[in-house]
């Protein structure tokens, strides 16, 4: 039976639920790690792979499973 993995990025901050000033705080920095990550041209390290036990074949989405790759990593 075949192994998958998921391809993901994986950035957030833990925030009170009731706390509107603290979760606009985090989004703002979330924000601004993300265009940091663009900026200094590492959101492609900032990618990681995760294993996914519980998944199938037809979790892959159709566009990956093309032979031709939908775009470039440069």
């Amino acid at each position: 039976m075949a192994k998958y993995q998921k391809v993901t990025l994986d950035l957030y901050y833990m925030v009170r639920d009731d706390d509107e000033s603290m979760q606009e705080h985090a989004k703002q920095c979330l924000y601004e790690d993300i265009m940091n990550l663009v900026k200094y041209n590492e959101l492609y390290e900032a990618i990681t792979l995760v294993d996914a036990p519980g998944a199938t074949e037809k979790d892959i989405p159709e566009f990956l499973l093309n032979e031709e790759p939908c775009c470039s990593t440069e």
